[in-house]
């Protein structure tokens, strides 16, 4: 029997064309919600451990080296490129902020080596605690708070595991790219999936004797048989399957949320070889990374087009945007910080509903606890929607083939395979591992 996959995202055309003889069923209008196929998805790049995972259902994972993805830090009106030496910090900071800012992070460093002697310690919780504690007050709204905010939502109720992962594991030294471009890589995943009912209205997930039965659609009823691999976003996901969700379970999913990602690509107005393949904004914007990806792709289409990218929650305001709209607004707040011009006629847009998870509270145990009650029930999490993780494609692809051998070990996977390991005692890594990875 064909196995069943929902989509929402282009994780759900990973997971189909990672699985043998898949239907997708995919509720958004264009494939995979990917308008503009010749525009990467996020960074368009992956870490190399997922290569055979990738070249498997993209055709090929072709090597990108780490000096092609260059990246820079935006902040206080200056560009330094990454890795930064910590010297360059005060090129960072205005010159009245500098001596306490030493000073302070001096003096939180004291106090955290005096903490590892004598025993105890100090309650991190959020991203605020965590930039507080290692930097001190006035490093952590110089240079973290706004992109923070920016890229992963309000500091002072995210939860500290944004900050560890992000900052703890290191960045790979060089990158895999998801096919030979974007365009190629997205027309080899669809090659790879034998069925797929495109813009399907999802009505209901029925269940039966605690095992999913059916999903019932627009288009008709569609026997399950006990087992269902669901990628899209988890908002969906309580909706679709209604009182037949035990209640802890729908309590939990509720406090898992996601936001928006939204690409705005324009063409440079004039010259612009001066911007990185990446360039990280920890200045007030409304995105947190302009991209280059003519760096990375070999493609006329991508040929002097930036990429600004978007993150926000679903009732932000920004929700409501028209494409002009949004690109009228990206490209004056990239002329306010004195970059080069972007010309918004030449916009393309693309929205992805609930591709970044936030981490609010304690998710984790909330989403771990929800993925187990469901696997009992025969539903799948698969995908970074699902997943409720910051994982990249080749992540997805790895713990999708090994949850397709062993789906009963499901908490061992998901401790392996989607949770990167991270230290705690993070005194001295490097000021700008958040932003390179």
């Amino acid at each position: 029997m064909s196995r069943i996959i929902i989509g929402g995202g282009p994780a759900g055309l990973r997971a189909a064309a990672a699985a043998q003889d898949a239907t997708l069923f995919d509720p958004t209008e264009t494939l995979g919600g990917l308008t503009h196929p010749e525009l990467p998805e996020d960074r368009g790049v992956a870490d190399p451990a997922g290569a055979p995972n990738i070249a498997a259902v993209y055709g090929e994972a072709p090597a990108i080296p780490a000096e092609r993805l260059t990246m820079a830090l935006r902040c206080n009106g200056v560009t330094v490129a990454l890795p930064m030496r910590r010297r360059q910090l005060a090129s960072l900071l205005p010159k009245d902020a500098l001596v306490p800012a030493v000073v302070e992070m001096a003096r939180v460093r004291a106090r955290a080596r005096m903490h590892d002697l004598m025993g105890g310690g100090q309650e991190r919780r959020t991203v605020a605690h965590w930039g507080d504690h290692l930097f001190g007050q006035v490093l952590y709204d110089q240079v973290y708070n706004a992109y923070i905010r920016q890229r992963y939502g309000d500091p002072e109720q995210l939860n500290v595991s944004v900050a560890r992962v992000h900052h703890g594991v290191p960045a790979p030294s060089s990158w895999v790219g998801l096919g030979h471009t974007p365009a190629e890589g997205l027309a080899a995943l669809r090659r790879k999936i034998p069925t797929v009912h495109q813009g399907v209205r999802l009505e209901a997930i029925e269940v039966r004797g605690g095992k999913v039965d059916a999903l019932r659609t627009a288009e008709g009823r569609v026997e399950l048989n006990g087992e269902l691999w669901y990628a899209g976003p988890l908002e969906s996901l309580g909706g679709l399957l209604g009182d037949a969700l035990p209640t802890g379970p729908r309590w939990q999913l509720q406090r898992l949320r996601g936001r928006h990602r939204v690409s705005v690509a324009m063409r440079r107005v004039g010259a612009g070889d001066e911007l990185p393949a990446e360039l990280h904004i920890a200045d007030p914007a409304p995105f947190f990374r302009l991209s280059r990806p003519e760096l990375l792709f070999d493609d006329v289409e991508l040929a002097g087009v930036v990429v600004a990218d978007l993150s926000f929650s679903a009732d932000d305001p920004r929700a409501a945007l028209s494409d002009a709209a949004l690109a009228a607004l990206v490209a004056e707040a990239v002329r306010a910080l004195g970059l080069p011009e972007l010309d918004p006629s030449t916009a393309r847009v693309r929205r992805l509903a609930h591709y970044d998870p936030e981490w609010i509270g304690p998710w984790h145990p909330n989403h771990l606890a929800l993925a187990l009650a469901l696997s009992a029930m025969g539903v799948h999490l698969v995908g970074r929607l699902a997943t409720h993780r910051f994982v990249d494609a080749g992540q997805e692809l790895q713990y999708m083939a090994a949850l397709q051998k062993r789906p009963a070990e499901l908490r061992e996977l998901s401790r392996t395979l989607l949770d990167p390991p991270v230290t705690l005692n993070d005194q001295d890594v490097s000021l700008t591992r958040f932003v390179e990875r």
